[in-house]
């Protein structure tokens, strides 16, 4: 069981190992999401801890968070899949 904290919304959840995040940022945050397919960068979040325990970057990820100006520790947080481990990430 991974453990996933968004400090903006003071709040840390468990999520099984391999799981797309999307669906626990909507059920325990106030983080926004616009398209949710990762095309239009709404949902940029910055990993502050634990960038290793979550899926790599796509090659349409990347493209998004380039256009965007994101720096390297930033992701789009529909996109994100915990593969293992502790996250804390903050939007």
């Amino acid at each position: 069981m991974a453990k996933v904290t968004v400090l903006n919304d003071n709040v840390t959840f468990d999520v099984t190992d391999g799981e797309y995040l999307l669906t626990y940022f909507k059920e325990h945050t106030a983080m926004l999401f616009g398209c949710e397919k990762g095309e239009c960068g709404i949902c940029i979040c910055t990993v502050n801890k634990g960038i290793e325990n979550l899926n790599e970057k796509s090659q349409k990820e990347i493209a998004v968070l380039h256009s965007r100006g994101a720096y390297p520790n930033q992701r789009l947080a529909c996109l994100l899949k915990i593969k293992w481990g502790e996250v804390e990430i903050e939007y």
